[in-house]
Order: C-alpha cells, then structure tokens, then sequence
C-alpha cells in the first residue's frame, strides 16, 4: 500500500472569520473528536484539530478568528508563506496523535 502526501484544503467562511483545513476524509468507522490544539502549538488564537479517534488519523483544523490567527503566524513565522504555516502546523498536530489501543483515551504528546 503506497503512502498518501499530505494534501490540505483551506475553506475560510468569510461571514464568521473561520477557516476550516481539510487534511484527509474521515474513514466509515471514525469516531470523530475535536480537541484543542492551542496549546501544543504555542499560538493564541484558537486552533481546533477534528482526529479520527478510533484509527489515529488527523481529519483537519479548525482556525477561529483566522485574521488574528494569520496576523499572529506572520509575526511568529516571519520567513514563511501562510500556507507553508499551515502546513508545518498540520504536520505537528499528526505527529502528536498517537494511535487509539484497545478504546484506551489517550492525550496528544508534545512534539
């Protein structure tokens, strides 16, 4: 089985400022769960991450307040792209998913 490259799709809902990334598709047997990425990522702005509990898999983002979000990354990420931002930020919040075992909870690690 090949490996799949990394893909994201940005949406922005320009009426309520928030932006939805769009990594992989949720498999028939997911257990959807979106959980807070803030933290594990040093930012301010509020940054959701939809996993596939069941499987491990990062289905996508959640970015409120994107304006603020892209003006913070600009300003952390100086020598960056929005997009090549995003892209680092997505590729940290998969490494830090571990695989579910066995219905066993467990936290993201941080990377």
């Amino acid at each position: 089985m090949g490996e799949k490259k990394m893909t994201s799709q940005l949406t922005l809902d320009k009426n309520t400022d928030v932006a939805f990334i769009d990594v992989s598709e949720a498999a028939p047997d997911a257990k959807i769960e979106v959980i807070s990425v803030s933290d594990l990522l040093g930012l301010r702005s509020q940054v959701l991450a939809r996993i596939d509990a069941e499987n491990g898999v990062v289905l996508g983002l959640i970015i409120e307040e994107y304006s603020t979000f892209r003006r913070e990354i600009m300003r952390k990420y100086v020598a960056f792209q929005v997009g090549k931002i995003i892209d680092l930020i997505v590729s940290k919040v998969m490494a830090s998913v571990p695989p579910r075992v066995h219905g066993e909870r467990r936290q993201l690690a941080a990377v």
